[in-house]
């Protein structure tokens, strides 16, 4: 199993010290639902400092009809420095893809439609070789995927998750009306739920990311056991020291856990609640839509 880690910042030397050799990076401009962005400089740059890395490009936001062209000099530039695959949201780059003739990977990113093997296994036969499962869905629902699927899932595991994404300037509209200092970001309470959240704005809109952390570490025997190939770590507000030691610590497992006797394990996954909290999302949670 590689573990892929989404970095706040570009100095890779402490993950790469640890042994991760998988880097995604959203392009700014291109993607939505992170804290920050990289330049196609900057990921040039951190291509040519760090040649051995499988580098995954985020381009997952919805394309508006005169970014086609750009877009298009955009995936010829990523081919060129052999990047790993992207992320992407919009059709249109599985289009272009084809359309170009590009030998890069692709992984279908869709956030909540990335849920069952049928469409998994649909966007497999159109030449997407990877895909991003929804946050919403249950470990076992994951594993069915995986087994019934030809794609290759990628499970977000730990992260501050983002929840939903706006278009509307919703951050900018509050200070507008507010005396205090702008800034792109705001903390918000839902009465109903309690739940809180950081909406966070870029020039495309605005990410609603969950100020709890989600904690996979329990089911991470169960993706191993059922020869998962992927997870993901999302560094985003994170401290850089805590999510260090978490990812210390699941890579220690995954390289382990086949001679760990359950003490051990139990107080592997003990130490990483008490890192991280208890939150396991919806893993061990169904969603179930009833008609009122």
């Amino acid at each position: 199993m590689e573990v892929i880690v989404k970095p706040i910042n570009s100095f890779l030397d402490d993950y790469i010290k640890l042994g991760i050799s998988s880097i995604m990076l959203p392009l700014e401009g291109y993607a939505v639902e992170y804290t920050n962005y990289y330049s196609l400089d900057q990921i040039k740059n951190i291509r040519r400092k760090y040649p051995n890395i499988k580098l995954f490009i985020s381009m997952n936001k919805n394309l508006l009809n005169d970014e086609i062209n750009k877009v298009k000099e955009i995936l010829q530039e990523l081919e060129k420095i052999n990047i790993k695959a992207i992320f992407f949201y919009d059709l249109a780059i599985l289009k272009l893809k084809h359309e170009l003739n590009l030998k890069i990977d692709l992984v279908w990113s869709q956030t909540h439609m990335v849920t069952n093997d049928k469409t998994c296994n649909y966007y497999y036969e159109q030449g997407v070789k990877y895909a991003l499962l929804s946050k919403e869905i249950t470990k076992e629902e994951a594993i069915t995927i995986k087994k019934n699927s030809a794609i290759t899932p990628i499970i977000e595991l730990i992260s501050y998750p983002c929840i939903a994404f706006s278009k509307r300037k919703l951050v900018s509209n509050y200070y507008s009306h507010t005396n205090q200092d702008k800034k792109c970001f705001v903390d918000i309470k839902d009465i109903k739920t309690k739940q809180q959240f950081k909406l966070i704005e870029n020039q495309d809109g605005v990410s609603f990311i969950g100020k709890k952390v989600m904690n996979g570490s329990k089911i991470l025997r169960d993706l191993l056991e059922n020869d998962f190939s992927y997870i993901l770590l999302k560094e985003d507000l994170f401290d850089h020291e805590v999510f260090l030691n978490c990812l210390t610590n699941i890579l220690y497992y995954i390289n382990n856990y086949k001679n760990m006797t359950k003490e051990e394990d139990r107080l592997w996954l003990k130490m990483q609640n008490e890192l991280l909290g208890r939150n396991t999302n919806f893993f061990y949670r169904k969603s179930i839509y009833k008609v009122k």
